[in-house]
């Protein structure tokens, strides 16, 4: 059996969260409940953030109007059966004959 341990635990942020909350309740403290739950936004607001400079990463890095284009993989080459190859002999030795006949 594995020992698994988890870190599920409220966080700073959450705790400072419920503390504000706990001293505007009491009247300890007499800030905007914007201000008050502010800590609880955190997580979001560093998502956001992370992701406002991933977009203004993409935009100053884009060259304007051109798209990168695919490049297809070379196709492999095909390969003939036996029957094929000695049909293509077979062709050829029948071009070679009559070339040699009209001359």
């Amino acid at each position: 059996m594995s020992k698994s341990s988890s870190n599920d635990g409220i966080g700073i942020l959450g705790l400072l969260g419920v503390a504000f909350v706990v001293l505007k309740l009491t009247n300890f403290i007499d800030w905007s409940w914007w201000y008050v739950t502010l800590p609880f936004w955190g997580g979001i607001a560093l998502v956001l953030i992370g992701l406002g400079i991933y977009v203004l990463y993409q935009l100053l890095t884009a060259k304007k109007g051109r798209v990168p284009k695919m490049k297809k993989p070379p196709k492999p080459p095909i390969r003939k059966s036996r029957f094929q190859q000695k049909l293509d002999e077979k062709m050829a030795e029948a071009e070679l004959l009559k070339s040699k006949s009209q001359e």
